[in-house]
């Protein structure tokens, strides 16, 4: 493959196995524009769900439009302002946020009080949430951690304090899913080697009054014993009897349908809520399967319910919270979860045909620097 100083990865909608690396231009920044220069980016599930659900309603391919026929694919990363007209926005300025995955990327943006959001009509149907680029410090050791980790740790935060702080009543507020009725005394989490059911887990262990079942394939059960987060781990194909007290919640993070039969089986009678929250397995699906409806499986979208959360609770409130627990699962990741170093594009089309196929270790995430 001849060097290209600038390039992005393109991904047929259709056939996520044509991959190919394409140049691309630096055009002419028009007023409220800046040019961001790509630093690093994680190659995780969080790209996978994206590439596979991509057309649908969560129509992920439309993050970065690409050519006719083809997507580019949205990754978590840092990245500096390599040029800018936009008066608010300096360049050198470094943030982390939602990138294609390429060397660089031009955004139209407002500042804010913590770094700017992207404003371009083509990008108005996704959440805020997706558009917004949170200013951060030079690298440091976290910082690939920190790369990894970001994204996924705001859902593993927003579903403990659903499963933690319930109420005899509806609460106010427009949640998406029920936080009425008992406190959970069993919670059964699927893909249970995923980072962000890792960060649920972590968050959920100090509870004495809760039972955590991490349930994972069997090629993953001792990786996800030896973190010593879960009560009891078990394997898809060997659902052998574990302590199950209800009220249940399952909170299921593979999008696969067959699973959700298999673990609602297992759970049986015990079971008074299902959360569908990921999507890491092939095969996925955001609609639950219609068969299932006792108890109705309820999506746990993320960016509403922290919306709602920082409503009721005040925001500055919220990130004191949010912050020291993620720093705090940051830092403690570094035990468990190794990092992949890979750099330019033939070594990024690598990543992405291993995570495609499963070929990546459970206890190691890829950071990709693009050049």
């Amino acid at each position: 493959m001849p060097e290209l100083e600038r390039w992005e990865l393109l991904v047929r909608r259709d056939d996520l196995t044509q991959r190919e690396i394409r140049p691309i231009s630096g055009d002419t920044l028009r007023p409220g524009q800046i040019r961001l220069a790509v630093e690093n980016f994680a190659v995780t599930a969080i790209s996978a769900t994206y590439m596979r659900l991509g057309d649908s309603e969560l129509p992920f391919w439309d993050a970065f439009p690409g050519p006719e026929g083809y997507g580019r694919v949205p990754a978590w990363g840092h990245a500096r302002v390599e040029e800018s007209n936009h008066p608010g926005v300096a360049v050198g300025e470094r943030c982390y946020g939602l990138l294609p995955m390429a060397t660089h990327v031009t955004l139209t943006v407002d500042p804010t009080e913590r770094g700017f959001t992207e404003t371009s009509p083509a990008r108005e149907f996704l959440h805020p949430w997706y558009r917004t680029y949170l200013r951060t410090g030079e690298a440091d050791l976290a910082d690939d951690h920190a790369t990894l980790l970001r994204p996924l740790f705001s859902a593993s935060f927003n579903i403990a304090h659903c499963l933690t702080h319930r109420t005899d009543a509806p609460p106010a507020g427009e949640f998406l899913v029920r936080r009425d009725g008992p406190a959970p005394r069993s919670v059964l989490i699927t893909s249970a080697s995923s980072k962000t059911a890792i960060g649920l887990a972590g968050l959920l262990a100090p509870r004495r009054d809760l039972t955590v079942t991490g349930i994972t394939s069997a090629r993953s059960t001792a990786f996800v014993r030896s973190l010593g987060l879960y009560d009891t781990v078990v394997a898809y194909d060997d659902l052998t009897p574990a302590r199950i007290e209800a009220p249940t919640v399952l909170v299921d993070f593979t999008g696969v349908a067959e699973r959700l039969f298999e673990v609602a089986a297992y759970a049986a009678d015990a079971l008074t809520q299902i959360l569908l929250v990921g999507y890491t397995h092939p095969g996925a699906q955001i609609d639950p399967p219609p068969e299932l409806i006792d108890p109705m499986p309820e999506i746990f979208f993320t960016p509403p319910e922290e919306d709602q959360l920082i409503a009721a609770e005040g925001e500055q409130s919220y990130l004191t919270r949010y912050t020291a627990a993620e720093r705090r699962f940051i830092r403690e990741a570094a035990s468990w979860l190794s990092v992949r170093r890979a750099k330019g594009p033939e070594a990024l089309l690598d990543a992405v045909d291993r995570l495609l196929t499963g070929g990546l270790p459970v206890d190691t995430g890829t950071v990709v620097s693009p050049s």
